[in-house]
């Protein structure tokens, strides 16, 4: 049985990269299976009755995406003092607001995957990767009219959003993952934007977080993840330790965007700067893909897109106010919150949506409650 298994998974092995570059029949036949794997023929609406009727179907992912982008706070709610402190200079933004130039323009559309899904304008990164000597003027014209009006066209940032099941069979509009098929030209100037920002991260993160910051690696909080849970195994005695991990579920999705600004003025960005990333975020809107139709219109009012290249950097710049509010926390004497590790205090590590604590005891439980 295992010498049949093993034959079966080295044919369909050589199946694949003989057959899997090329437009046979093994190829279209794969495809068909995945689209058909993708098609959503009937969900489960509020109460869990089951909708088939497509236009029924197609209205209630619509109403309830709707509902996740709509910000639940009033617009003239008052953010209180973060107490962040201001560590962007302003060497740091004479950077970050300086004019673009043709090698930033470059790196940016280069930088993009060529073959990536492309959004409402059609056009992949590779169409301007293989034109570039002729199209290098017009678009370097049109990046850098969004850089001095700070303005972008509802069109550019007008983005699809495709659904990926989070499970084999899912019953539930909850069970997708809303990625969103940003247009190529906005991924230009979203890639712009990041290379900038990266440069000026590692002073304004803490060290608790490692995941999209330049000289760190996501892998050295699993190693010291996996270190801490195997020194819990082995410790003995009648000292009791505690590991919670906090998963943030529609993290992207319930970012209020107020929130976001305040955090962004109150670390001392420029004016200008934060006008980009507040056209860049707000002057989103939406249709949804269902079963590779577009339908609906609407525009949201908190949230950052999956599939938008600045997405995760705004989000660790949220992130962080977190992480330093737990630091400040646990200094109070006798918290009972923290580990050593190789001598090291540490409290508490965060990947991109979760925080994982260590304590003593249930010490923890008290500080977060």
């Amino acid at each position: 049985m295992l010498f049949h298994q093993k034959y079966w998974d080295r044919l369909a092995r050589k199946e694949w990269l003989v057959d899997g570059d090329r437009n046979s029949k093994f190829f279209q036949r794969r495809v068909n299976l995945q689209r058909k794997r993708l098609l959503i023929t009937k969900i489960k609406n509020d109460v869990g009755l089951w909708i088939e009727d497509q236009p029924t179907l197609q209205q209630q992912f619509l109403d309830d995406y709707n509902s996740r982008f709509k910000s639940v706070v009033s617009n003239t709610r008052l953010i209180p003092n973060l107490d962040l402190s201001s560590l962007v200079t302003n060497n740091d933004n004479d950077i970050l607001v300086q004019p673009i130039t043709f090698k930033e323009l470059e790196i940016a559309v280069w930088g993009i995957e060529p073959h990536k899904t492309s959004g409402l304008d059609g056009y992949s990164a590779s169409f301007f990767q293989k034109y570039w000597d002729i199209v290098k003027i017009n678009l370097m014209g049109c990046i850098t009219k969004f850089f001095r009006s700070g303005k972008l066209l509802r069109e550019v940032n007008h983005t699809f959003i495709t659904l990926i099941p989070k499970v084999d069979q899912p019953h539930t509009t909850s069970q997708f993952w809303p990625i969103s098929l940003c247009t190529t030209l906005y991924k230009i100037i979203s890639k712009i934007l990041v290379y900038r920002l990266r440069l000026l991260l590692h002073k304004i993160i803490s060290p608790f977080q490692s995941a999209f910051i330049p000289g760190r690696s996501i892998h050295d909080n699993i190693l010291i993840t996996h270190e801490i849970m195997h020194k819990f195994k082995m410790i003995k005695g009648k000292t009791a330790w505690i590991g919670l991990k906090l998963d943030m579920e529609k993290a992207y999705d319930c970012l209020e965007w107020d929130f976001l600004f305040a955090i962004l003025h109150q670390l001392g960005f420029h004016h200008q700067w934060i006008g980009w990333i507040r056209e860049c975020v707000t002057s989103v809107s939406y249709s949804m893909l269902i079963n590779h139709v577009p339908i609906g219109f609407f525009k949201p009012s908190r949230g950052l897109r999956q599939g938008d290249p600045l997405s995760p950097y705004l989000f660790i710049l949220c992130m962080n106010v977190l992480s330093l509010a737990i630091s400040k926390a646990v200094s109070a004497p006798n918290s009972g919150i923290g580990v050593k590790v190789w001598k090291v205090p540490l409290f508490h590590v965060c990947f991109l949506l979760m925080i994982v604590f260590y304590s003593v005891r249930q010490m923890l439980l008290r500080v977060i409650l």
